[in-house]
């Protein structure tokens, strides 16, 4: 029986690692937190009269099916310390808790560490002054995951204003790239504060917007009364109520403001390239040597992805390491 190491149980590893049991091998599951799931379980769903397609149905029932399951040994509160051998045979050193455990035998690792969020630091471009009425855009998922059918906000707005690129297209903060799921949500989640409140006023400032759904989708937010000012705001103070100064001598005022914070590499990763023998980018996002080492990266460790783009790409890993084993075993599992 194949035995294969996954690390991180988010939705990218345990994807992995339930599509690798359901197929017979063994799993041994580590996550340095104290449950499975990652940040995907503290996103709530974006839907309003109909889905949106956020993604987050896609963790429906995982968490559950991954702990259930018996070719799947979790190891909670746990780290990777060390590996050595060569595809096949690799032999790890995992912390867990206190304990130092080794396990020999592995044929191969998938290392699904996830991401970190951008942390607004001072740029350049923008100055933030104050928190009163700013939240991050993961801070309000939050409040989507916790929403009642009658309740969002305690004290419901009638302004609020997104800010994209927060974090991202900046030299500053080793984050020039666009991290790609920050139009997504913030609109999607724009729809749902929509759908409680009809008369707020929605207004977003962006540098460009990406594609989120085929067809022409932001006439579509437009229709519905919300605003686009193709513009990065200068300067952001909290206060009741939050003023957003946008150019020069012109600010607008809103009872909430959101900074849809985007994907980063992880924290951990300059580690986790050394002691599993992996590549980094120039954003410090992990890569694999090459397609034969046995070590692979599946989902947001690897680049900005998606809900949906990380649970593709975990399948196609996952399916990589099958094919290489019915090769290796000239037999189908």
């Amino acid at each position: 029986m194949s035995r294969v190491l996954v690390i991180g149980a988010g939705i990218s590893g345990c994807t992995v690692a339930l599509t690798l049991a359901d197929r017979g091998m063994e799993v041994i599951l580590i996550e340095t937190s104290d449950h499975v799931g990652g940040r995907v379980r503290s996103y709530g769903c974006k839907s309003v009269e109909k889905c949106l397609n956020c993604g987050v149905c896609l963790s429906t029932n995982l968490w559950q099916k991954v702990a259930n399951c018996k070719n799947i040994q979790l190891l909670l509160n746990s780290n990777i310390a060390e590996v050595t051998g060569v595809a096949g045979d690799f032999s790890v050193y995992i912390i867990n808790g206190n304990e130092r455990q080794q396990h020999t035998g592995i044929d191969s690792i998938v290392v699904c560490t996830g991401f970190d969020n951008q942390q607004h630091t001072p740029s350049s471009h923008l100055h933030i002054d104050g928190s009163t009425g700013i939240m991050t855009g993961t801070q309000l998922d939050k409040l989507l995951l916790s929403r009642t059918r009658d309740t969002l906000f305690e004290h419901p707005p009638s302004s609020v204003a997104f800010i994209q690129c927060v974090g991202s297209r900046d030299k500053n903060e080793n984050g020039s790239y666009c991290s790609r799921v920050c139009c997504s949500y913030a609109t999607r989640a724009a729809r749902v504060i929509r759908s409680f409140y009809p008369d707020c006023e929605i207004v977003f400032f962006y540098m460009e917007l990406q594609n989120v759904e085929v067809g022409d989708y932001y006439a579509a937010l437009r229709a519905l009364d919300m605003e686009f000012i193709n513009c990065r705001p200068l300067k952001i103070a909290g206060g009741t109520p939050v003023t957003v100064e946008y150019e020069t001598g012109l600010h607008r005022e809103f009872d909430l403001v959101v900074l849809s914070d985007g994907i980063r590499a992880g924290a951990d990763n300059d580690r986790l390239a050394e002691v599993c023998k992996l590549n980094q980018d120039e954003y410090g996002f992990l890569r694999s040597i090459t397609t034969d080492s046995g070590i692979y990266v599946a989902g947001c460790a690897k680049s900005p992805m998606s809900i949906a783009e990380a649970h593709t790409d975990a399948l196609n890993v996952a399916r990589t390491i099958c094919n290489k084993a019915v090769e290796g075993n000239g037999s189908v599992l």
